[in-house]
Order: C-alpha cells, then sequence, then structure tokens
C-alpha cells in the first residue's frame, strides 16, 4: 500500500523584513534566515482580553466578538469581530466585520470594513512601497 505524499514545505514571509523563505509544512516556529528573528508560524483565535506587547506571527489572526487585543499586531491576515488597539501591520488582508474596531493606524495591501465596523486611525492600503535598498538589491 502506498502511502499518500503530503507538502513537505511551505512559503512563508518573515513580519518582521518580509524576507520569503521555505520552512517544514509541520513547523510551529522558525528563525528568519535574513534578519534572525523568531517566527511564530501558528495561527492564533482571540476570544477574550489577550494582554500582550506585540502580537507577531507568520500566520493568520482572529479576533472574537469578544476578543480584544491592547496591542500592536504584525500578522499574514487579521480578522476583527471584537476590538484591537494598537497599530496594524498585515502583509495580505485585513478584514474589519460589523462588530469589529480598531484603534490605531492601519498598514496592509487589502482593506475591507463591513457596515458597522470602525477604524480610527491613519490608513496606508495598497501594495508595499519599495525602498531604496530594496530597489539597489533587486538587480542582484
Amino acid at each position: 500500500m502506498a502511502k499518500r505524499q503530503t507538502a513537505t514545505k511551505r512559503e512563508i514571509t518573515c513580519t518582521h523584513c518580509e524576507h520569503v523563505s521555505e520552512v517544514s509544512a509541520r513547523a510551529m516556529s522558525a528563525a528568519c534566515p535574513k534578519c534572525n528573528k523568531r517566527l511564530d508560524l501558528e495561527d492564533h483565535k482571540i476570544q477574550r482580553y489577550h494582554a500582550v506587547r506585540e502580537l507577531v506571527t507568520c500566520g493568520a489572526v482572529v479576533i472574537e466578538k469578544k476578543g480584544h487585543v491592547p496591542a500592536p499586531i504584525r500578522a499574514e491576515s487579521l480578522q476583527v469581530l471584537g476590538k484591537v488597539n494598537g497599530d496594524v501591520r498585515v502583509l495580505r488582508s485585513v478584514h474589519i466585520g460589523k462588530t469589529g474596531s480598531i484603534t490605531g493606524d492601519i498598514v496592509a495591501p487589502i482593506l475591507t470594513v463591513d457596515d458597522g465596523g470602525l477604524v480610527d486611525g491613519y490608513l496606508e492600503i495598497g501594495p508595499r512601497k519599495k525602498n531604496k535598498t530594496d530597489e539597489s538589491h533587486a538587480g542582484r
């Protein structure tokens, strides 16, 4: 009987320096080969008050209706049905549901806000702007 082969690697993007690298499909954390920072690869579901200094993950973050994060968030994607009090920097998309609110600046390529969702802060929505160091390395 042949074993079913599953994907052994997956591609992740560092939430600190945005370097793309490959890790094992089963990995729960890793170190970025470019900036050497620890990367949390797990998805997070926040269902109540979550006291942290900063919530950083290469996975998705879901803030449930009764969830509250009073800290900055950096993640692959973010869905907010509760409250966030802090700046948000997301690599893919931010979705704010009808009961959700974000008080803080948002940097993301895509932002969707349902009727009733609240945003209080500066928005930087769209493709990431390249800086001079990115342009100088592009030709290599």
